[in-house]
């Protein structure tokens, strides 16, 4: 036991020291907000700036502050080792709920069988495309895995009363909370352990009032990490969700729709039903970049044969036989009943892969409660899981967002000499993203995405068009465009919409090295009124 301690203590300083051989995450998101919202939010520059980072200017900046500070404070290769280290600390409470859940006649090898399951969660194809990036999401899988692990220490509490249980329901639905708060795609899990509480071993009504409790730490805690910016947006453009369900909060500030990201959603019966296969197929179903994971196809055959066997037994008791008998205390109804809502959900609202890190981590450990169900052998159940676990490992293929050889500077931005024009507006053109580029221009220039995947030329002017308008109406001083050069057209169309143009003689190149694509210069410009 004393070893299996020690590498499970190796292994967050393990994925920390892989980063430094990786190298640097050059993702399209961290050169859109990931650096820019929590300078923003920290410079008072929300009413500053518009729109620059597109939709995600307006994400709840929290969960991005630490990695400004570590920028701007630490070398690349501490911040990269940090970006490592944390999302590596997501093997403790796998471990410690799998050393809950697996019940092996032989507590070493338990010990030693549930090091490797933990093993094998870490090295899932999500998790190991973000290990040091800035994306979050295996930061904010910590709080719901502690969420679950509460609920599985504390099941027998749980189960015997509400008195004696609500205490560890209300504080695993504050962890869970605490991670909604700050991204709101990990509502799918909030939802998913809520469900699992009527897979519990108790009456209905326990069940009832523990999920309902358990809500009301949700509640409490994405109220702690994100009501402050809910209000913030209620305040400034009347949805607190801005600009998301614009159709129904119907703000001035944006157009009168959902602004979701439905590209990666299934269409279709037979894609609905086959999606954990079919998104193993063509891996661009899910995302931006190519992997291979066969967790959730394998995890899925298993789930099926479970469901075959049950309706086989729901016969046999009909015909008055029943060979197995049931598990009555049994944690695996509380973990289908979890993967499979939040999987569902997760396919419903977003199907973007990198959002189901959670159900990834889990996966293992319900491939092997699965088998648990299916083979009642002990060695066969044991031998087959290490089988299947080993398969998964063989087969792996994690994606790739970007990345580069670590250097003295996170970004490497060096700006043109009219980038230190003062007291300028700078209009950012097209839709490639280069809001972290801003805080390195001087503090009082102001930018404003006049085209992009929010604002853009259109005949049906919203509040934000019309800000930017009066702004530069208003504005006396000298006024720049920036945009990529391949997107000059972009450029050029937001530029006639405004009554402007574009002094060609004036453009100067530059292009940062954390930029991915060489050839894609970015061109700063003068621009006068025409």
């Amino acid at each position: 036991m004393r070893f299996v301690r020690l590498l499970l203590g190796l292994t967050p300083i393990a994925f920390g020291l892989s980063i430094l051989w990786l190298g640097q995450d050059t993702s399209w998101d961290l050169r859109n907000y990931h650096f820019y919202n929590p300078f923003a939010f920290l410079n008072n520059r929300l009413g500053h700036d518009v729109a620059v980072a597109h939709v995600a200017t307006y994400y709840n900046p929290l969960i991005y502050i630490p990695f400004y500070w570590a920028v701007t404070s630490l070398p690349p290769q501490w911040v990269g080792f940090l970006l490592g280290f944390i999302p590596g600390l997501n093997v403790f409470p796998i471990f410690g709920i799998a050393r809950r859940v697996v019940v092996l006649s032989r507590p070493l090898q338990s010990a030693w069988f549930c090091l490797f399951l933990s093993a094998v969660a870490m090295l899932g194809a999500i998790n190991l495309a973000e290990i040091g990036t800035s994306f979050g999401d295996n930061v904010l899988s910590l709080p719901v895995l502690g969420a679950i692990w509460l609920i599985v220490r504390f099941r027998e509490r749980l189960c015997a009363s509400v008195r004696a249980g609500w205490p560890a329901a209300v504080a695993a639905g504050v962890l869970a909370g605490s991670a909604l708060g700050l991204k709101l795609p990990f509502a799918v899990y909030c939802v998913g352990i809520c469900a699992a509480f009527f897979g519990l071993p108790a009456p209905f009504s326990r069940r009832f009032a523990l999920a309902f409790v358990f809500g009301l730490g949700v509640l409490a805690g994405a109220s702690l990490t994100g009501g402050f910016w809910l209000l913030e947006m209620w305040q400034r453009f009347q949805n607190p969700f801005f600009p998301y369900f614009n159709e129904v909060f119907k703000s001035p500030w944006g157009a009168l729709g959902s602004y979701r990201d439905e590209r990666f959603i299934p269409t279709g019966l037979l894609m609905w039903l086959s999606f954990p296969i079919w998104f193993n197929i063509d891996p661009m179903q899910v995302g931006e970049v190519g992997f291979r994971d066969l967790r959730f196809p394998l995890l899925y055959i298993l789930l099926l044969l479970m469901l075959g066997r049950m309706l086989l037994r729901r016969l046999q008791r009909r015909g008055g036989k029943d060979p197995h008998g049931e598990a009555s205390a049994s944690m695996t109804p509380f973990f289908i009943v979890f993967m499979v809502v939040a999987f569902v959900l997760w396919m419903k609202l977003f199907a973007v892969y990198r959002y189901a890190v959670v159900c990834e981590f889990l996966a293992p450990l319900t491939v092997f409660l699965a088998l648990e169900a299916l083979l009642k052998d002990e060695r066969r159940r044991l031998m087959t899981a290490v089988g299947c676990l080993v398969f998964l490992l063989a087969t792996l293929a994690p994606g790739n967002w970007g990345r580069r050889p670590w250097s003295n500077d996170y970004f490497d931005i060096r700006l043109p000499e009219l980038a230190r024009t003062r007291k300028a507006v700078v209009l950012s053109a097209g839709h490639e993203p280069m809001a972290y580029l801003i805080p390195y221009f001087p503090p009082e220039v102001r930018f404003l995405r006049i085209q992009g995947f929010v604002t853009g030329p259109s005949p049906h002017l919203n509040e934000t068009d019309r800000t930017m308008m009066k702004i530069l109406a208003d504005h006396t001083g000298p006024m720049m465009v920036l945009y990529k050069n391949f997107e000059e057209g972009h450029a050029l169309e937001a530029l006639e919409f405004y009554g402007l143009k574009m002094e060609p003689a004036t453009c100067e190149r530059f292009l940062p090295d954390i930029e991915p694509y060489r050839d894609y210069v970015f061109h700063l410009c003068t621009v006068v009124r025409k």
